[in-house]
Parts: C-alpha cells; structure tokens; sequence
C-alpha cells in the first residue's frame, strides 16, 4: 500500500502540505479535549459530565437541524465560484437564513425547557441547560457556517484556530474560573457556548477586514434545494453517532452515560485521520467534479484514503490494548467501560478504512442518496439499541453502533463504484 500511495508524488504533498496544519491543530484540540474532560469528571463528578453530555448531543442536533445543510452545501457550490468574493457574498446570504430560521428552535427550548427536561429526559436539573440551550443556538449555527467558509476559500490556518484552538482554550479557562468561584454546576455548558461565541466574533471580525463581497446569482430556493438534503443527512449522521448516548439517556443512570461518552469520544480518535483529511479533500472534489476531472477525482480519493488507513491502523491498535488504562485518566471506575471503549474503536477504524465516503458522494451531487443511507443506517441502529441496551447496557450501546457503522459504510463503497466507478480505497 505504501508504494501505491507515494505513486502520486504531487497528490501526497498537496494533501499534507494543506493537511498538516489541520492535523497538527486538531491533534492539539484532541489533547484540550481530554483535559477538560478529565476536569470535568474530577472536579464536577460523573453525573455532571453526564448531564453536559447529554444536552451538547440535543445542542448539536438543533444545530445541525437548523443550519438546513448549508455548511456543506457552501463547499460544493463554492467548487465552481472563480474567486473568494463570491464564497464571502454567500456567507453573508447563508447568514441572514439560517439567523430567521434559528428563531424557531430558541423560542422553543426557551418556553419549553421544564417541559424537556422533567417529561422528556426524566430529569429536572436539566431545565437551566435547556435554558443556556435556547441562547446559544444562533451563534453555533454561524460557527459551523463560517468553519466551512475558511475551508472552502483554503483559509488553512484560520479555520484551524476558530474551530480547534480558540474554542477549547477558551471552553477549559471557563471551566476553571466557574469551578474556582464555585459558581452553578450548570454553567458547564455555558462554558461551551460562551467560548464558541468569542470564536465567531473573531471569525466575523476576519471575515469583514477583507476584500468586498460579490453576491453569486443563487435564489434562496436553490441554496436550499442543495443544502436540504445534505442536512437529512447531517441529522441522521450525529443520530447516528449520539442515538446511543440518547437512547442510554432514557434507559441508563447518569454516571454510565458519562462512561460511554468518554469511551465513544477516545475509540473515535480513529476517525481522526479520516475526519481531519474531509477538510483537505472536499474542495478539491467538489473543484474536480465541476471541472469534470474523473481521473484525477478518482486519484485524490484512493491516495488519501490509503494515506488514512495507514495513519489510522496505529492508532487504533493503541486504543484497543490500552483500553483500560487510557479510561482510567477520567477518574475512577471509568476503567468498566474498555470493552465498550475496544467495540467503538473497532466501528471507527472500519468507518475509516473505507475513507470520506459520504462527503465524496454530496461533494459529487449525490446528497440524496447520503440522505437515503443515513436515514436507513438511523432506523437499525434504534433497533439494535431498543434490544441490546436492556440485556447489555452500554456495551449493548457499542455493539449497536460497531453493526451500524459496518452496514452503513459498506454501503456507501458499493454506491461510490457503481456511480463513480472505483472503490474509495484502490
């Protein structure tokens, strides 16, 4: 594989030239990660990490919900714009739908978040996050939006910065100033979100110091039209991710939602590769598939992708034999979760070795067939959790979400030869 890889001399470097920034800032984010986890679980308990976790989950879901797709859908249709004034003109369009639309979801978590939390969640400490929830929404929705922007004007760097360093710097500091005053344990997630607001505003102040915008010829109707389905899809990929730590939030106590999520976040490090190339590769795609470059498209996406496996396997080999050791940095008793940490791993590293599989597809205008996939990968992986979490727990959780991840990403090679005609990793 290696002599495969290193073939396109050219290819390689473009990727780790652009890719090397990314990986390197995102490995420092992966660190900060960690360490606030591990204050998190030390200094506010296991119940709190729990509760944090479950309400980020509903967070991101409202996020993705509302941001209709847009963030992707930027990046292909910025493939075919001739310069970077038109992507900021679309930014500033993107901006002002996605704020009207935001208006939905804060009126609703801010008059229901008793509701949610005592009648949905069974859990009445919930309200004030629910609360924080409904203040946050607009401002998350505009980082995803403006973390794609960068990415797709080849802004490296900057992108680096908003989406990995500013946010969990900012979000630990917080942490240590509203454990040192002794401040409402709920505020952990207003950490979060205060930290990612001071990212917009850096990101926006970025954004205005530049050249003029140049408003493309796009409607409203067609933006959406695009970026609908891409958001289908988004939904039903963090379900997909994040069903388990729902579903265990209706059927698990506190503590052991906050074991499986330290476990699923460590045995994703092996989507570290493969997630950090997505940056690199989708504007290239998107830029070849407008071009109609075929022979090209189908180079950049086996090397990367035999670039990934290799840089992948390592890792999660280290996850899987360490796996009780690597828990143990959360505290005591999060060690009962490594077989759970060992089967998330294993979904991962196969997830990873069939490569960037969904976004090659809407980066080629098949986002309805992602959709399509997603919403089927969604419904077994409920299925296998309303049996296996009961006689299983969250090791139950974890063999749901190795099954899901086998099936789905099968799938996705299978429907990337027969329209594009090669399979990702060859």
């Amino acid at each position: 594989m290696l002599k495969k890889i290193f073939l396109d001399k050219k290819i390689i470097n473009d990727i780790l030239k652009r890719g090397g920034i990314t990986f390197l800032f995102r490995m420092i984010a992966m660190a900060l990660s960690f360490i606030t986890m591990s204050y998190i679980t030390n200094f506010f308990g296991k119940d709190i990490f729990g509760n944090y976790s479950l309400t980020l989950t509903v967070l991101q879901i409202v996020v993705m919900v509302f941001a209709i797709g847009t963030p992707y859908a930027f990046i292909s249709f910025t493939g075919g714009f001739e310069n970077n004034e038109k992507a900021k003109g679309l930014l500033f369009k993107v901006s002002k739908i996605v704020l009207v639309l935001s208006i939905i979801p804060v009126i609703v978590f801010f008059f229901g978040a008793q509701f949610l939390a005592e009648f949905v969640f069974n859990k009445a400490e919930l309200t004030n996050y629910f609360l924080i929830i409904s203040a946050s929404i607009p401002f998350m929705i505009l980082h995803e939006l403006l973390c794609y922007y960068f990415v797709s004007i080849k802004k490296t760097l900057f992108y680096s910065l908003i989406t990995f360093i500013f946010p969990n710097v900012l979000f630990l500091l917080f942490l240590v100033i509203v454990f040192y005053f002794k401040l409402p344990t709920s505020l952990v997630l207003a950490c979060y979100t205060l930290a990612y607001l001071i990212s917009v505003l850096i990101g926006f102040i970025n954004v205005f110091s530049g050249k003029k915008a140049i408003y493309p010829i796009l409607s409203t109707r067609a933006i959406i039209k695009k970026s609908f389905p891409m958001m289908v899809s988004g939904i039903f990929l963090i379900l997909l991710n994040w069903t388990d730590i729902l579903m265990l939030g209706k059927l698990e106590t506190s503590s052991n939602i906050g074991i499986y999520n330290a476990a699923f976040k460590v045995g994703y490090l092996a989507l570290f590769f493969v997630v950090s190339m997505n940056v690199v590769i989708m504007p290239k795609i998107s830029e070849l598939f407008h071009q109609k470059d075929h022979l090209e498209l189908k180079k950049v996406v086996n090397r990367s992708t035999q670039l990934v496996i290799v840089l992948t396997i390592p890792a999660a080999l280290i996850l899987i034999f360490f796996s009780k050791s690597i828990l143990q940095l959360f505290g005591e008793g999060f060690e009962v979760g490594s077989t759970t940490l060992i089967l998330i791993t294993l979904g991962a590293l196969f997830n990873a070795m069939t490569g960037n599989v969904d976004q090659i597809l809407n980066m080629t205008d098949n986002q309805n067939i992602v959709k399509n996939i997603f919403i089927i990968g969604f419904i077994l992986n409920v299925l296998l959790n309303l049996y296996l979490i009961p006689n299983y727990g969250i090791e139950g959780a974890a063999t749901s979400s190795l099954i899901t991840n086998i099936f789905v990403n099968s799938i996705f090679v299978i429907i990337i030869k027969r329209k594009l005609g090669f399979y990702t990793f060859m």
